[in-house]
């Protein structure tokens, strides 16, 4: 089906951990690499909009992963047009392994942004029509704002936003995110955990020469959940919320 695209991708040494696992950052770009071959294919990719000066951005994403594969090992990334709810555009993707076996998941809501104002536009304003299939596995989870536990927060990292962090459309990429956040936790926190689900809501855009701060806090009531906050330092405004699980993966 033309609304169902596949990529597959062979685990390089250098998408990998010290234990030569992957890391969810490098699944977070097979993600947008898979999401933007499809786009191109529909009719909806990076230069069919730029002619209509619009441009996808990423504005909630959630993983769940059963299992991480390793060095040189294959991985199939699926995804398809899953809705639209309100000024999002949905995109589900399913990860296997190279024997089929079903280890993991993304959804994704987008917002078609417009470059001259980066305003948000309606989904209407797509050069074209993309069909969708809604609840292909399962019912449909909308990506809701994540609500942070009463708990003192903790500063572990800080972070100077660089010219490898930047992507075509000028923003951060995606992955890294992922990326920062991974690194709010220590080594040790990987030998026998690894993250298990993860949400990442983008609130403000992070600018080159910017510097960031990360914030930690703990959940209440599962010691294995925490949420990560970033926070620009000269305004003090959000970035973006995380929360994620970590569990014996």
């Amino acid at each position: 089906m033309k609304n169902i695209h596949r990529e597959n991708y062979k685990v390089k040494f250098n998408e990998t951990d010290y234990s030569t696992k992957i890391k969810m950052h490098s699944l977070i770009n097979y993600m947008q690499e898979t999401s933007s071959i499809h786009a191109e294919l529909l009719g909806a990719g990076y230069e069919e909009l730029k002619k209509h000066n619009l441009f996808w951005v990423v504005s909630r994403l959630k993983i769940n992963m059963k299992k991480y594969v390793n060095w040189n090992d294959e991985v199939i990334v699926e995804t398809w047009p899953s809705g639209v709810d309100k000024m999002f555009f949905t995109r589900s993707f399913r990860i296997y392994d190279r024997e089929e076996n079903h280890i993991g998941d993304i959804n994704a809501a987008y917002l078609l942004v417009a470059e001259d104002s980066m305003f948000p536009q309606r989904i209407s304003k797509l050069p074209i029509n993309i069909p969708t299939i809604e609840n292909r596995f399962e019912p449909y989870e909308r990506l809701e704002k994540i609500k942070f536990p009463k708990d003192d927060k903790v500063l572990v990292a800080k972070k100077k936003v660089r010219y490898n962090d930047i992507d075509l459309n000028l923003h951060v990429n995606n992955a890294k995110y992922i990326e920062w956040v991974e690194d709010c936790f220590p080594l040790e926190m990987y030998k026998d955990m690894r993250i298990e689900t993860l949400q990442l809501n983008f609130i403000k855009e992070a600018k080159c020469g910017e510097k960031i701060f990360f914030y930690k806090y703990n959940d209440l009531e599962d010691e294995n959940t925490c949420y990560i906050e970033g926070i620009e330092k000269q305004s003090e405004s959000q970035i973006f919320q995380c929360k994620l699980t970590f569990n014996k993966l």
